[in-house]
């Protein structure tokens, strides 16, 4: 037996696992990217519905009828603690960039805002409420745009 077709064999042997082992590096990064962006984007959209879920929340409780005008604060603040969102906002601020984090922040605190306007005694129809509940529009249309952003720049 020649060396050469040894070798040649020997040589079409190591091309072709070390192609297959590119091919698999490839599609292993591929995945993980690719599951790093949905985990992200379930993320995100987790903390925007907590937010959405804890002003609506709290919208329908400013409407009903309360006993006292401390029930009613008590029942929206409550709303708001059982909505979700603080855990939604850790959850996100543990892995999330400084510029998501900031955003969500923002329209976060801008609830609280809504919250402490709505626990007041504030009606829906109210400039106070109105002005807030723009400002968390505005804050919360804000991180949007981030959060798009940031997975945009994550699917590449």
């Amino acid at each position: 037996m020649e060396w050469t077709t040894l070798v040649g064999t020997g040589l079409g042997a190591v091309l072709g696992v070390g192609a297959t082992l590119v091919g698999e590096h490839v599609r292993w990064r591929r995945t993980t990217r690719d599951n790093r962006l949905q985990d992200r984007r379930n993320l995100y959209v987790d903390c925007l519905v907590s937010l959405r879920r804890a002003h609506e929340a709290m919208r329908l409780a400013a409407d009903e009828d309360h006993t006292s005008p401390q029930a009613r604060a008590a029942k929206i603040r409550q709303l708001f603690q059982t909505s979700g969102c603080d855990e939604a906002r850790e959850r996100l601020i543990l892995t999330a960039t400084d510029t998501v984090i900031s955003a969500i922040d923002a329209s976060y605190h801008s609830l609280r805002e809504v919250r402490e306007i709505l626990a007041s005694g504030c009606s829906l129809a109210s400039a106070s409420y109105q002005t807030a509940r723009q400002a968390h529009g505005d804050a919360t249309r804000a991180a949007r745009v981030v959060l798009r952003n940031e997975l945009a720049s994550l699917d590449v």
